[in-house]
C-alpha cells in the first residue's frame, strides 16, 4: 500500500522555489525580442498553418493583410534557420523553400493589389 507524501516545510519551500522558476522561465520565453527561442518552437507551426492564413479572406484588403501577415511568420522562420548554429541532414533545403515560399507570397500579394 502507498503512504501519502508528507509535505514538510523543505519541501514546500523547494516547490516555491520551483514555481519562480518557472515563472520566470515563462517571463523570458514570451519576451519580443529579436532572437527570441519562443519563436524556434512557433515558426514552424505558423508556416505549417499555410493556407489558413488567407484562404478564408472575404476581401482583396482582407487577404492582403493577412499575405503580410504570413509574409512576416516566413521572414521570422527564415531568420531563425539561418541563425541556427545547429547542422541538420535537410537545413539548406528548408531555408531554400522558404525563400521561394517567401517569393511566391510577394508575387501574390502584388496580383491582389
Amino acid at each position: 500500500m502507498k503512504s501519502e507524501l508528507q509535505i514538510t516545510k523543505p519541501i514546500a519551500d523547494s516547490i516555491v522555489k520551483l514555481c519562480f522558476d518557472v515563472l520566470e522561465f515563462s517571463k523570458l520565453y514570451d519576451q519580443d525580442t529579436s532572437n527570441n527561442p519562443k519563436k524556434i518552437f512557433q515558426c514552424n507551426d505558423d508556416i505549417k498553418e499555410g493556407l489558413n492564413w488567407f484562404i478564408g479572406s472575404e476581401t482583396n484588403q482582407e487577404m492582403n493583410k493577412n499575405v503580410r501577415a504570413y509574409k512576416q511568420a516566413v521572414k521570422n522562420t527564415l531568420d531563425v534557420y539561418k541563425n541556427l548554429k545547429i547542422s541538420f541532414s535537410n537545413k539548406e533545403k528548408i531555408i531554400s523553400t522558404l525563400i521561394d515560399l517567401n517569393q511566391h507570397l510577394t508575387e501574390l500579394e502584388k496580383q491582389i493589389k
